[in-house]
């Protein structure tokens, strides 16, 4: 069979579209691929970035030891194969402290702190350099936010704000008949659980298996108003801190995986850590005697006297696990949480 010139031009026409289609089709699989090297480094990037935040969060408010552990922490990740290497030195660390600006998030209260963590993962294409592009570099960045915690599960005994939160130093917890507001009518230094919690005062005294909802409706906030419980006797509050069937908060608290902490080195679900509303008496008697919560303090609590009507601990700088900070709070409440916010 013979082929005519217009024949032959036409198979020629379509050699060359299927080339060029197949040209086509495996410049796109390239850039697929190198696409996909460059989303893989991404995601390691931002993962990298915000392990590193959370720790160097752990130190805050030391800026530069936080900063440190965070590059630190870094360099952990880029042990041999774990594949894409991810960059980070103390140029890419920020640190923002109390009434700072923090770029694309907002202005801080006098208590609250950040640290921003950025990193890089170098990426070289495949296909690229086919047409002129090496590679890319993704970056990715967390910014950690510590402040004081805007609402908390409270121990419900009363301790009055003016109480220097003394760091490490024994103080009396029980403010029953002074040292700031002797001779309240009816009060001996105990409040009532708040309005809709779940739980007793004696089990919120306690501390001891609470469950999810008692600790949600036992939430109280800075501003907010407590009132007195003057049916807490001695026997009552001993047996809620000292020594009750080993659910007490001494009794727990100096017992199984807890039995070697200290005030130094502890662990942060001790019972013996008891978080305290600090309050202004605002006045009333017995029952009606209400108290507006000023601030909060946690306490490492000591030690027990009932016959001598003392409950002695000492002041922590605690981070509360699972808190929610609040970074505009402008009191010092002595408890913080630690979280990534962006």
């Amino acid at each position: 069979m013979w082929v005519t010139g217009n024949q032959s031009d036409r198979q020629g026409v379509v050699a060359v579209m299927v080339v060029a289609g197949l040209m086509a089709l495996m410049g796109v699989a390239a850039l697929a691929i190198d696409v996909s090297q460059l989303i893989v480094a991404a995601q390691r990037a931002q993962n990298i970035a915000d392990t590193a935040a959370l720790a160097g969060g752990c130190d805050l408010p030391d800026g530069q030891t936080a900063r440190s552990e965070a590059v630190s922490i870094v360099a952990t990740n880029n042990s041999e194969g774990c594949g894409l290497e991810t960059q980070c030195d103390i140029s890419d660390t920020v640190y923002y402290g109390p009434n700072q600006t923090v770029p694309d998030y907002q202005v801080l209260g006098p208590w609250a702190c950040t640290l921003r963590v950025s990193t890089h993962v170098p990426v070289e294409y495949s296909f690229g350099p086919l047409v002129g592009i090496e590679g890319a570099t993704a970056t990715r960045s967390a910014l950690v936010l510590r402040a004081p915690v805007g609402g908390i599960p409270v121990c419900p005994m009363w301790i009055a704000h003016e109480t220097p939160l003394a760091y490490g130093e024994e103080q009396s917890l029980l403010m029953g008949d002074g040292p700031h507001y002797a001779g309240i009518p009816g009060s001996f230094g105990f409040l009532q659980a708040p309005v809709g919690s779940t739980a007793a005062g004696f089990d919120l005294l306690q501390g001891y298996d609470l469950t999810d909802e008692d600790i949600q409706s036992s939430l109280v906030g800075v501003g907010e108003t407590m009132y007195a419980d003057p049916g807490v006797d001695v026997g009552s509050f001993t047996s809620a801190l000292l020594a009750h069937q080993d659910m007490a908060r001494l009794e727990r608290g100096t017992s199984g995986d807890w039995a070697s902490d200290t005030f130094e080195d502890y662990h942060s679900d001790n019972p013996r850590i008891m978080l305290v509303p600090m309050c202004t008496y605002l006045g009333g008697t017995g029952s009606n005697a209400a108290f507006r919560i000023e601030k909060f303090g946690a306490f490492w609590l000591e030690e027990v006297q009932g016959g001598q009507k003392t409950i002695i601990g000492r002041f922590l700088r605690y981070d509360m696990p699972g808190g929610e900070p609040d970074p505009s709070l402008i009191k010092h409440h002595g408890i913080f949480a630690t979280k990534l916010v962006q």
